[in-house]
């Protein structure tokens, strides 16, 4: 398994689906995962303390295109051959969109499928009447005929997941020029934009069920004493780099390595066995599930009987907790941040903020309790899990309207979610399994 691999493991079990009337709905549906600052192996140390200082110091330009992130369904769009069509996944996207969805195969596609029906069916509906209403030249230039898709947020009532956003809304995001293959070869954020503002001056946004409009942008202002701020996420960061053994021109991949053999060398510890030096990648890979060219019968060779036996047993049983705990302290350096990014935001798209809050502290707090009263030995160890990483991102008093922000670093996009990675963990431990 490639190290990509792990992170989409990773992922996995860090991001639940979206489920509603008992179906799947994967985020991101085919505009695919949007990674957070910690996992772009490429970036390095000293690439994550300018986004850290940027952020603190509410230095973000315009063309940093720092905007809400949305807890809704994604759906891709195009115009061709004078119609809509829609993409869930990437064969949709092939050929520019020769095998997407009509409006018809939409709707049979989530027919009886109750309020996920209704939603879908009503966006599509929406968008493309809205979209009729352009110029043929503007239909050209956000669509050309299928060659360019636009990424667009289903938010309604009907279907909400997490942050209770009370209204109806289509929010476009960019638009993607694919290739034959369905790849994405240019990302233009500002025609998200220009397609809601030229959408809003034909009077089109306001449609039968949906408010159709651009993204949220957003003001990103320096925190309460940033300069202070900006101390301790440094000293944070570099305690964690030591920790790991790199310095500012490590990367995130170099970072994962560097940590892996620290938290390895603990695990020893508490097992009571040695890894011999030479024998350390090979067992780190095997636990990170990175490869597995390392043996079992290497395993054994280099470490003997019983401490084999003990480090055999901990990886059937420990694989997913060593994961977690060599991510770990990146991850809640930037829950933290993301956090206190959002607490200092004071304009959201839900309609009614303050209560939004409430609601949203209330229902974790009854899932909480249930999860306590109902669940079994594994949900009460997640749950333990999740509460880790929501004290690490500030606790439940610092829950606010918002999935997080996106923004746009060096030409790549990524993403804040602060306390909501948590909140949406818990939330489906129960659910999923029912």
């Amino acid at each position: 398994m490639k190290y990509f691999e792990f992170f989409q493991e990773w992922l996995a079990e860090s991001e639940q689906p979206f489920l509603v009337n008992n179906d799947l709905i994967i985020e991101g549906g085919a505009y695919g995962h949007l990674a957070h600052p910690f996992e772009d192996l490429d970036l390095t140390m000293k690439d994550l303390l300018e986004m850290i200082e940027a952020t603190v110091k509410g230095s973000f330009s315009p063309e940093n295109f720092a905007q809400e992130k949305t807890d809704g369904q994604n759906i891709m769009i195009s115009w061709k051959d004078g119609r809509l069509i829609a993409a869930r996944n990437k064969s949709h996207l092939k050929n520019f969109g020769s095998n997407a969805l009509t409006k018809e195969a939409l709707a049979k596609k989530f027919a009886g499928r109750g309020n996920i029906e209704t939603a879908f069916n009503s966006a599509i509906a929406d968008l493309e009447s809205s979209i009729r209403s352009l110029s043929e030249r503007d239909k050209i230039k956000f669509f050309d005929n299928g060659k360019k898709f636009a990424s667009v947020e289903i938010i309604t009532p009907l279907t909400q997941n997490v942050i209770p956003y009370g209204q109806n809304m289509l929010v476009f995001h960019g638009i993607n020029t694919m290739d034959e293959d369905g790849n994405v070869i240019d990302e233009d954020k500002q025609a998200g934009r220009d397609i809601g503002k030229i959408i809003e001056d034909v009077n089109a946004h306001v449609q039968d069920m949906f408010f159709v409009r651009g993204p949220h942008d957003l003001e990103i202002k320096p925190l309460p004493n940033a300069s202070k701020k900006l101390s301790y996420y440094k000293k944070e960061l570099k305690r964690i780099m030591d920790d790991a053994g790199i310095g500012w021109g490590g990367n995130v991949w170099g970072y994962t390595m560097g940590m892996g053999i620290h938290v390895l060398h603990e695990v020893a510890d508490k097992l009571g066995i040695k890894i011999p030096k030479e024998a350390e990648l090979g067992v780190l890979e095997r636990l990170l599930s990175i490869s597995k060219d390392y043996t079992a019968r290497d395993m054994k060779r280099d470490l003997g009987d019983d401490a084999y036996k003990k480090l055999l047993e901990y990886e059937k049983k420990n694989s997913t907790k060593f994961k977690r705990m060599v991510y770990e302290p990146l991850e809640h350096l930037f829950l933290e941040l993301g956090t206190d990014i959002m607490k200092n935001m004071s304009a959201f798209l839900s309609a009614n903020p303050t209560q939004a809050s409430m609601d949203m502290k209330k229902e974790i707090e009854d899932t909480i309790k249930e999860i306590r009263i109902n669940g079994d030995e594994r949900d009460i160890q997640k749950l333990e899990d999740e509460l880790k990483r929501m004290a690490a991102a500030g606790g439940i008093e610092s829950i606010v309207p918002t999935e997080g922000i996106t923004f746009v670093y060096k030409g790549k996009l990524y993403k804040y979610t602060g306390i909501f990675a948590p909140l949406n963990q818990i939330r489906g431990i129960l659910k999923f399994k029912r």
